[in-house]
């Protein structure tokens, strides 16, 4: 994983990107803007600009149309002001305070490349090839592990102290998994499944820390067998890719046997990436110990 991150300036990048957005495709603009912040005098009248934007763009240019074409670039690419000239006041356009940011954003504007590679904190670059996750954001996301003791609707395995073995049967089908966690979030039974979904079960009725939260549950029953590796997960191996695809704020991954390292670790990268767009992201696994507290505490959701 490559994580560009930092609390610094976040804000400046979405400023120089929003100018940017103003500029690309927009030449007039562009030489509004130059004849601004260009040259030694910081500040310039609006006729004076309308005769450098005559010349440059070799076509006639009134001074009321600069006004026009300056209106949304006003405390983006330069400020505006009132001076006299000829001993009257008309309205004047100053070179930007930042001005590094104007040139940036210029620079940005007339290649497409730079414009990709730029990351915001409104617009990250997110990558994701096979187990790989490429994060470009100016900001560090915020993600927290979570257990089943600590979904509120799943409180009754607390009271489990121990857990045996096996249990008969020792592995449950996925459906009455589902049916059973349905059960405990007060949720009805999602559509079958198919081989596209993102997500096993979808819900607005998790409650952690007593905030009621989005969360996603990608299940994996009997036919998987083996200790779980996130190559098991879906045809294609891309499930849990899928999962983070869905619009939750926490996700679960339950399988009743072994979870490997690797499942929890590209579920954090995944984490990461997503909490770019979420204010947090809370991800966790269901192995088969907690499957069993699960069944031990609420016999009657999963019999």
């Amino acid at each position: 994983m490559v994580l560009n991150v930092s609390d610094n300036a976040s804000h400046r990048r979405d400023q120089i990107d929003n100018l940017t957005d103003l500029l690309v495709n927009a030449p007039t603009r562009q030489a509004l803007v130059k004849a601004v912040n260009f040259g030694k005098k910081r500040v310039k009248s609006v006729g004076e600009l309308a005769k450098k934007l005559s010349l440059a763009l070799k076509k006639e240019i009134s001074p009321k149309r600069v006004t026009e074409i300056g209106k949304p670039l006003v405390n983006r690419a330069f400020t505006q002001e009132r001076i006299l000239e000829q001993g009257r006041k008309t309205t004047a356009y100053a070179k930007f305070e930042h001005h590094h940011d104007v040139r940036e954003a210029l620079k940005l504007a007339n290649s497409k490349k730079k414009r990709e590679a730029y990351h915001t904190k409104s617009r990250p670059k997110i990558k994701v090839v096979g187990t790989t996750v490429t994060i470009k954001a100016p900001f560090r996301p915020k993600i927290k592990t979570v257990y089943v003791d600590d979904v509120e609707e799943f409180q009754k395995v607390k009271s489990v102290k121990s857990v045996p073995e096996t249990m008969s049967p020792p592995r449950l089908p996925e459906a009455v998994v589902k049916k059973g966690i349905v059960k405990l979030l007060g949720e009805k039974l999602d559509p079958k499944d198919w081989g596209g979904e993102s997500n096993d079960i979808f819900t607005t009725r998790v409650t952690i820390n007593r905030q009621r939260r989005r969360a996603a549950f990608a299940l994996k029953g009997p036919a998987t067998t083996g200790p779980l590796v996130p190559g098991k997960m879906g045809k294609n191996g891309d499930q849990i890719q899928r999962l983070f695809g869905s619009p939750a704020q926490v996700f679960f991954v339950q399988y009743e046997e072994e979870i490997k390292e690797s499942v929890v670790d590209l579920m954090t990268r995944l984490a990461m990436a997503k909490g770019i767009t979420e204010r947090e992201v809370q991800y966790g696994v269901i192995d088969m110990t907690d499957t069993y507290r699960l069944r031990l505490a609420y016999p009657k959701a999963f019999g």
